[in-house]
């Protein structure tokens, strides 16, 4: 789309790197914001409430949800947003390359939401995301890669769109493009498989704009304190990646270009969850055939790039012991894919955590994950593989509220190995809530380098950042 469209669009509207390792994946899971920011109350019951993703799960009927709107059946709400960012750490590079010292984003963004009321017990939502970042014709666009570009400089998208309702008092519908959100963790996925990542910039994207939605069709069945759930997944969408040529990837790479993914109705997949909420504790069961998240070439000609799917069974559980929130997940993936051998492998994927909220305006937690190939054979270290036989990956997250929880000033750090020797980020930013319609954001992300190519490649990325959205 021409880049003056784009903008126009989204201005009217609101009136990885290629290398097949997943470390990326997981880490750009880790922006997500603090569950909370207050202690945690005597009511174990109420301290597990922001772990239930249905509303029925919570006790509250679908169709009551709708008691107090507003006469019109269609609400519209969005933001737009302006994000820079300003790399300190690059080098003069050689004058064949591209100068990514100083001003590297200044991206004008848009997104608009449609919530529309069909009746007492259905419900619709359309939401359209745009944005266009001038950065790279102020800095001549000759200077980029095409595929930097193409990436990088504008877009327009479907973003979720789904309508759902109750078929019966026990019974709901989903239908559309959605995202699931499976697990427990804050900031390392292990059975969040359902959803790909958006990898262009690692760090750089919050949470809630990291998953990208998917068509499925979802029907719920809730019985007691339980919730049953199938999935038929009818979009088996690929991760957005890192352009090639771009600072995420600014090695010249050799492999083929992937697409977006398809839609095929016959062709759909099936997922499945078990999700138990009980007095001070929850307790959900996984299973599975996701799109993975490392690609593979189809042959051996290394003409074809795709992604391909993995069978997943998992479990996890959330338990309040006084101000502690304690956290388990664990995974089992089979069919992997890899380069350097035609076997496929299976995966164990584990993961402990704690988080604690029993002071004043504080969230401290800690989570820790390892990742382990089953008959794993050491050629898999070369490129493109580039995978370890056991991945450990820490995240160690502080946050701290002020002034009336208008302010979060939180602290990040995410690395891989054993002792981090892999590479990593910290990242340290202030969230503020200038009103109800204005929050900023500002800070900076410190990439780390270690053995790790990715790592590596991208360890000079370390960046100032500022973000601004107006809600409306």
């Amino acid at each position: 789309m021409n880049k003056i469209t784009t903008l126009a669009l989204a201005l009217s509207l609101s009136s990885t790197p290629l290398y097949a390792t997943s470390d990326l994946d997981d880490a750009l899971s880790g922006f997500d914001e603090p569950a909370s920011t207050t202690q945690p109350t005597s009511d174990l019951d109420d301290a597990l409430g922001g772990f239930d993703e249905s509303t029925k799960e919570q006790g509250v009927d679908a169709g009551s949800m709708f008691n107090d709107v507003e006469e019109s059946p269609i609400s519209i709400s969005g933001s737009l947003g302006f994000l820079s960012s300003y790399n300190y750490a690059h080098s003069a590079p050689a004058t064949d390359k591209t100068d990514y010292r100083g001003f590297s984003k200044l991206k004008f963004s848009s997104n608009v939401l449609a919530d529309i009321k069909l009746n007492d017990n259905w419900k619709a939502k359309v939401a359209l995301k745009a944005f266009y970042d001038p950065i790279y014709e102020i800095n001549d666009s000759r200077n980029y890669s095409a595929d930097t570009i193409t990436t990088y400089e504008s877009e327009f998208e479907l973003n979720e769109a789904f309508i759902e309702g109750s078929l019966t008092n026990e019974v709901d519908l989903k239908l559309g493009r959605q995202i699931v959100v499976w697990g427990k963790s804050d900031s390392i996925r292990i059975t969040d498989v359902i959803n790909p990542l958006n990898n262009r910039e690692p760090g750089m994207v919050d949470i809630e704009d990291l998953r990208l939605p998917v068509l499925i069709s979802k029907l719920s069945y809730y019985s007691g304190d339980w919730s049953y759930n199938v999935f038929a997944i009818h979009e088996q969408r690929n991760p957005k990646e890192a352009a090639i040529g771009s600072e995420f990837l600014p090695k010249p790479q050799s492999f083929p270009d992937v697409d977006e993914g398809t839609i095929d109705l016959g062709e759909s997949t099936f997922a499945y969850s078990i999700d138990g909420r009980f007095s001070g504790w929850d307790l959900s069961f996984y299973a599975g055939t996701v799109t993975d998240s490392r690609w593979h070439f189809e042959d051996n000609t290394q003409k074809t790039r795709v992604y391909g799917l993995v069978d997943m069974t998992g479990i996890a559980t959330n338990i309040v012991v006084s101000g502690f929130l304690l956290k388990a997940e664990m995974a089992y993936l089979t069919n992997l894919k890899y380069n350097a051998t035609r076997k496929e492998k299976s995966r164990i994927d584990s993961l402990v955590g704690i988080e604690y909220m029993g002071i004043t305006d504080w969230v401290l937690s800690a989570e820790y994950a390892n990742r382990s190939i089953q008959d794993y054979e050491a050629k898999m270290k070369q490129s493109p593989d580039v995978v370890q036989e056991n991945t450990a990956q820490l995240a160690l997250r502080a946050s701290y509220s002020f002034d009336h929880d208008n302010a979060t000033v939180s602290l990040l750090n995410s690395a891989f190995g054993d002792g981090g020797e892999q590479g990593g980020f910290y990242r340290l930013w202030l969230d503020y809530a200038v009103n109800d319609q204005v929050q900023i954001s500002t800070g900076l992300i410190d990439y780390q380098t270690g053995t790790s190519p990715i790592w590596k490649a991208i360890s000079d990325n370390d960046r100032l950042f500022f973000d601004a959205k107006y809600s409306f």
